[in-house]
């Protein structure tokens, strides 16, 4: 007993005055039965101080008793600091446009294409040209897209990637190849373009009798009658030919009937291809002189098939004193010649002849017939003579 005794002593002066390392070192020069005696020890000695250790704070946190010991102050709540970069503008990562595979996979196709058309915009149906307004448009990353026409060289700027040579290239081939581009510099992982184009270099141009005559954009197939709609239609003295010259030419011009009324256009559904020029005559007229009651020109602007009799009609007939049945119908020939035709006019007129559809430039002569301008002047004086002699015999 007085052996543990003295251990006891021993191990606890050794505790209080030596670290823990030397302490360890100093148990290796007792015996086995000496070093657990002094385990023995030492576990004793720290429950012991973590006991005296809790006591203390026990004593210093009284119990609350519940709730009525709550404090009726209001609580002041200090919001978490925010963080300092918060402020800052954002970082632009390296791939705006990068996402995890997974996602990547679940996506939509990369080349979206749209399928109702757009304000003043389009996929366009042939090659860009210089002057046309083109639109690239970069989803989940706008700072890429741009809206400008197409420079003479045939190029368009696209922010970040320089110049890029559109001019060939199709709406879909463009997009196709200016997402290549930002693959290929580094600039995006998974771009998603879509190019729109308002082909000013795709025109028709129509002029002549039409209310508003200028160029208009061949967007898409468009046929005659479309593009003089699309010029606010023909004006009052529209005729009835219309000359639709071949692109880059004003020779050699394919000539089309056209009917004003819309009763017989079948030329409507002809197709105009881009680049043609589209002129509109003006309405022929007939000139009719000689002796009628009204001669003048008279537009063939309503019909195509005004006839010898409706110009007669127009022209207020001729006079009693004509000739009508030796009637002279100048027509222009080829080679700017004219060809004179006799014209039995009252044979016409009464149906017994055919009527004869009336041509632009036409010239119908009705000549006074001598016969009957002596019968009428001899009849007059016959009847003033026998008047004045009625009343000189009274």
């Amino acid at each position: 007993m007085r052996r543990v005794r003295h251990l006891r002593n021993a191990v606890s002066v050794v505790a209080n005055s030596m670290p823990t390392g030397e302490m360890f070192l100093a148990m290796q020069l007792f015996s086995k039965r000496d070093r657990w005696e002094m385990l023995r020890v030492l576990t004793a000695i720290g429950v012991l101080q973590l006991a005296l250790c809790a006591a203390p704070a026990q004593a210093q946190a009284p119990d609350s008793g519940g709730l009525s010991s709550q404090s009726n102050e209001p609580v002041q709540i200090t919001p978490a600091p925010s963080n300092p970069s918060s402020n800052s503008a954002p970082l632009e990562p390296i791939f705006p446009q990068s996402s995890p595979p997974a996602a990547a996979a679940t996506r939509s196709p990369r080349y979206a294409i749209p399928t109702g058309p757009s304000s003043g915009a389009g996929l366009g149906f042939g090659p860009i040209r210089p002057g046309d307004i083109v639109e690239v448009q970069v989803f989940e990353a706008p700072e890429y897209s741009v809206s400008m026409p197409v420079s003479p060289a045939g190029e368009i700027a696209i922010p970040y990637a320089g110049l890029f040579h559109i001019e060939g290239m199709t709406s879909v081939e463009a997009a196709h190849a200016i997402a290549r581009l930002f693959v290929q510099q580094q600039i995006l992982r998974d771009p998603r373009v879509i190019v729109t184009t308002q082909q000013f270099g795709y025109s028709v141009t129509v002029m002549g009798e039409v209310r508003t005559p200028g160029i208009y954009t061949l967007a898409g197939k468009k046929r005659l009658i479309d593009m003089l709609t699309q010029a606010g239609g023909v004006s009052d003295r529209a005729g009835h030919v219309i000359e639709i010259f071949p692109a880059g030419s004003m020779k050699n011009p394919q000539t089309v009937l056209w009917d004003p009324t819309l009763r017989e256009n079948d030329n409507a559904e002809l197709e105009i291809k881009t680049g043609e020029t589209i002129l509109v005559s003006r309405c022929g007229v007939v000139y009719v002189g000689g002796n009628v009651n009204r001669p003048g020109a008279f537009p063939l602007c309503d019909s195509n098939h005004t006839t010898l009799s409706e110009v007669m009609t127009l022209a207020q007939g001729a006079k009693p004193s004509s000739w009508s049945q030796r009637t002279l119908l100048l027509r222009s020939a080829e080679g700017g010649t004219r060809v004179v035709q006799k014209v039995k006019l009252e044979d016409v007129l009464r149906g017994r002849a055919v009527d004869i559809t009336m041509q632009p430039d036409d010239i119908i002569f009705i000549p006074p017939s001598i016969l009957k301008a002596a019968s009428k002047t001899a009849l007059t004086a016959a009847v003033g003579f026998a008047t004045q002699a009625y009343f000189y015999t009274r």
